[in-house]
Protein backbone atom coordinates (compact mmCIF):
# COMPACT_ATOMS: atom_id res chain seq x y z
CA UNK A 1 0.00 0.00 0.00
CA UNK A 2 1.38 3.39 -0.99
CA UNK A 3 0.57 6.19 1.43
CA UNK A 4 2.32 9.51 2.06
CA UNK A 5 2.19 9.07 5.84
CA UNK A 6 3.79 5.63 5.61
CA UNK A 7 6.46 6.86 3.21
CA UNK A 8 7.33 9.81 5.48
CA UNK A 9 7.54 7.47 8.48
CA UNK A 10 9.84 5.05 6.66
CA UNK A 11 12.01 7.94 5.45
CA UNK A 12 12.29 9.29 9.00
CA UNK A 13 13.47 5.87 10.22
CA UNK A 14 15.97 5.18 7.43
CA UNK A 15 17.42 8.61 6.56
CA UNK A 16 20.37 8.33 8.99
CA UNK A 17 21.09 4.65 8.42
CA UNK A 18 24.04 3.60 6.22
CA UNK A 19 23.21 3.78 2.51
CA UNK A 20 23.85 0.06 1.99
CA UNK A 21 21.03 -1.00 4.35
CA UNK A 22 18.43 1.72 3.72
CA UNK A 23 16.62 -0.05 0.88
CA UNK A 24 16.46 -3.40 2.69
CA UNK A 25 15.13 -1.84 5.87
CA UNK A 26 12.60 0.34 4.05
CA UNK A 27 11.32 -2.74 2.18
CA UNK A 28 11.13 -4.66 5.45
CA UNK A 29 9.20 -1.82 7.12
CA UNK A 30 6.76 -1.56 4.20
CA UNK A 31 6.06 -5.29 4.43
CA UNK A 32 5.64 -5.11 8.21
CA UNK A 33 3.26 -2.14 7.98
CA UNK A 34 1.25 -3.79 5.18
CA UNK A 35 0.94 -6.98 7.25
CA UNK A 36 -0.17 -5.04 10.32
CA UNK A 37 -2.75 -3.11 8.28
CA UNK A 38 -4.04 -6.32 6.71
CA UNK A 39 -4.39 -7.88 10.15
CA UNK A 40 -6.16 -4.79 11.48
CA UNK A 41 -8.48 -4.04 8.54
CA UNK A 42 -8.84 -7.34 6.76
CA UNK A 43 -10.04 -6.82 3.20
CA UNK A 44 -11.24 -3.26 3.86
CA UNK A 45 -9.17 -0.35 2.59
CA UNK A 46 -7.27 1.10 5.58
CA UNK A 47 -8.24 4.62 6.56
CA UNK A 48 -5.80 7.22 7.84
CA UNK A 49 -6.75 6.50 11.45
CA UNK A 50 -5.84 2.82 10.93
CA UNK A 51 -2.48 3.81 9.49
CA UNK A 52 -1.81 6.16 12.41
CA UNK A 53 -2.65 3.41 14.93
CA UNK A 54 -0.28 0.96 13.22
CA UNK A 55 2.54 3.49 13.07
CA UNK A 56 1.97 4.37 16.73
CA UNK A 57 2.22 0.69 17.64
CA UNK A 58 5.61 0.55 15.90
CA UNK A 59 6.91 3.48 17.95
CA UNK A 60 8.45 6.76 16.99
CA UNK A 61 10.80 6.83 14.00
CA UNK A 62 13.67 7.61 16.41
CA UNK A 63 12.93 4.49 18.48
CA UNK A 64 12.77 2.31 15.39
CA UNK A 65 15.96 3.88 14.01
CA UNK A 66 17.78 2.93 17.22
CA UNK A 67 16.71 -0.71 16.77
CA UNK A 68 18.03 -0.82 13.19
CA UNK A 69 21.16 1.29 13.74
CA UNK A 70 24.22 -0.98 13.39
CA UNK A 71 26.43 1.53 15.24
CA UNK A 72 24.27 1.96 18.35
CA UNK A 73 26.45 -0.32 20.51
CA UNK A 74 29.82 1.22 19.63
CA UNK A 75 30.12 3.86 22.33
CA UNK A 76 30.65 3.86 26.06
CA UNK A 77 27.90 6.36 26.81
CA UNK A 78 25.12 6.46 24.24
CA UNK A 79 21.45 5.89 23.89
CA UNK A 80 19.28 6.37 25.80
CA UNK A 81 21.41 9.12 27.35
CA UNK A 82 22.61 10.78 24.12
CA UNK A 83 21.16 10.61 20.63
Amino acid sequence: MKNDLIERYIYAVTKRLPQKVQKDISDELRTLIDDMLLERCGELVPEEKDIRVVLTELGTPEELYEKYNPDNKKCLIGSPYYS
